[in-house]
């Protein structure tokens, strides 16, 4: 059931498209609401202890609460602005108060990571912390001046295919990266 629940988190754009079509916006946000208690309550792992999965939560509540009382589609379509300004917090907390997110996942490979590679990984975390704000900028414009179909298309697809393009290009570099140094 987890499995089945990220999977509907990641085609949120898709559901949340389909639904103001064919359905208004407080519907909507209930089912959404349901989806994501339901995610909270079967998430056997320890990742919904942890404080920034109850920041996320909280902030998502929110939204999809705004929607279900106000019936607008707004608080649905800020999903996606929230959640890049929450990875931007949490990439850039990480900068302050290292490791940094990405020097964490360096290390479940390599423990012994070099001075280069803690520095390459908090390069990193900087380009990840540049996409979040122009992602969620994007996403903002898209929530407020677009409409729903172009909300999707961006949201949906256009921002993971970027993300997608970001990882392997840093995956890329580090190959080189890893045979110079």
């Amino acid at each position: 059931m987890p499995i089945l629940l990220t999977v509907l988190a990641v085609l949120y754009p898709i559901i949340a498209y389909f639904g103001l079509k064919y359905s208004n916006p407080s519907i909507v946000s209930a089912l959404l609401i349901l989806l994501l208690t339901l995610r909270f309550v079967l998430d056997k792992s320890s990742s919904h202890k942890h404080k920034h999965f109850k920041l996320v939560f909280g902030a998502v509540l929110t939204l999809l609460m705004f929607s279900l009382l106000s019936n607008s589609d707004y608080g649905i379509k800020f999903y996606p602005v929230a959640m890049s300004l929450m990875f931007f917090a949490i990439f850039s907390f990480s900068l302050i108060y290292p490791p940094t997110v990405i020097e964490r996942f360096a290390r479940i490979k390599n423990k012994n990571l070099s001075d280069y590679g803690v520095s390459y990984t908090r390069f990193f975390t900087k380009v990840w912390c540049g996409f979040f704000i122009l992602n969620a900028g994007i996403s903002f414009y898209t929530a407020l001046y677009s409409d729903i179909e172009i909300w999707t298309l961006y949201n949906g697809i256009i921002s993971y295919i970027l993300m997608g393009i970001l990882g392997a290009s840093e995956w890329l570099i580090r190959q080189t990266v890893k045979h110079k140094h």
